[in-house]
């Protein structure tokens, strides 16, 4: 879908004036349609308000799991009583949001969020050919990434040589957000790790 829609784009304008934020609203503008590009706008803008909180909805109950495995402290755990809303995740969640949103750039923040998404799904990837290396071949009702462990050295390669076009700047943010997380993981987490407790049984 985003090859065909850029496809359309590049045939439609030359592709030197489509370095811009607002590429479809900008170019249904230039061929005579500003309603329907100005409506575009709108769309995004409602989109990326609907995906920042979706978004924090779920770091709220990524924080509020890895706390009951003991890898973050266990006041993350507790549940309002009507809703069963992690509240303390919520609201750490909230005002961690807005301060970086409110010291960094957009811009900035977009590439960070970025690498640290290459360096996960590198991580998962590794992880993929630990497990099956580990446990052999999953079992027939259980999910089974294929052709390992060529698609997930595939898929780190890829995410290396999108990571070295990083800004050097987005660098800096990745390895000080990486500094902190071994913080916590070592400091706190690796010690009160529920895992790891109950394989020393």
């Amino acid at each position: 879908l985003y090859v065909a829609v850029t496809l359309i784009l590049t045939g439609t304008v030359h592709y030197s004036k489509l370095n811009i934020t607002d590429v479809v609203p900008y170019v249904l503008r230039s061929i005579g349609f500003p309603f329907i590009g100005n409506f575009v706008s709108i769309v995004v803008i409602m989109t990326l308000v609907t995906v920042c909180i979706s978004t924090m909805y779920a770091l709220t109950r990524m924080i509020y799991n890895i706390s009951c495995d003991g890898l973050l402290p266990e006041q993350f755990q507790e549940l309002t009583p009507k809703s069963k809303v992690p509240k303390k995740a919520t609201i750490f969640v909230g005002l961690v949001t807005m301060f970086f949103s409110g010291v960094l750039q957009l811009e900035i923040l977009a590439l960070l969020v970025n690498i640290v998404t290459l360096a996960y799904l590198i991580l998962l990837a590794l992880g993929v050919i630990k497990l099956r290396k580990d446990f052999g071949e999953p079992k027939e009702e259980e999910f089974r990434t294929p052709w390992v462990p060529f698609l997930p050295l595939l898929s780190i390669v890829i995410c290396l040589s999108l990571m070295t076009q990083c800004k050097a700047i987005t660098w800096y943010g990745f390895i000080a957000s990486f500094i902190l997380g071994s913080l916590i993981y070592f400091g706190y987490g690796y010690r009160h790790s529920k895992l790891r407790e109950d394989s020393k049984k």
